[in-house]
């Protein structure tokens, strides 16, 4: 089954710099290690001196600022040690990234999946039912739990709903 995602387009029809504020966190992290704006060299980290896994680094947490003084060089270890403190100490900006799962069914297609079975959705029966084989088992139990309280409040202990015959 192939899950379409919808991307959000900020078209661009002047060719010009869109503002930080009108782009995603991966591309504030490709600005700034373009050519026109990452430090200089020597490409090496500056605060333990490795020249493994070197990026490049934003001193005060905010990827939209790209002055030559918030960007310098940093292995990705020193970047991480950094980003932990700097989260406790309430500063910067924690980065939001997105990252569909491919091929596999989260909690909202499975509900949906499960809601056409039902009959309380419309929808074709036979892509709920691949959607339902497509979802992993700890998103099937994820879903069970949020939902038994619920379940057991309409069906109580005997699993007919309340009032219903039992013929």
């Amino acid at each position: 089954m192939r899950r379409v995602v919808r991307k959000r387009v900020i078209h661009n029809p002047g060719g010009y710099r869109l503002p930080a504020s009108k782009i995603s966190d991966r591309a504030k992290r490709y600005r700034a290690s373009s050519e026109r704006n990452r430090p200089g060299p020597p490409k090496r980290c500056n605060y333990c001196g490795s020249r493994k896994n070197v990026g490049v680094h934003h001193v005060d947490g905010n990827e939209a600022d790209h002055s030559p003084a918030n960007l310098q060089w940093a292995c990705k270890s020193c970047n991480a040690v950094i980003a932990g403190i700097m989260k406790r100490l309430g500063l910067g900006r924690r980065v939001e990234q997105y990252n569909p799962k491919r091929g596999r069914a989260g909690m909202n297609e499975y509900a949906a999946a499960i809601k056409v079975m039902r009959g309380e959705f419309d929808g074709d029966v036979s892509k709920a039912l691949a959607t339902i084989r497509a979802t992993p088992p700890s998103v099937r139990s994820a879903y069970t739990s949020r939902t038994w309280s619920t379940r057991r409040a309409i069906y109580g202990p005997s699993g007919r709903a309340q009032g219903e015959l039992p013929f």
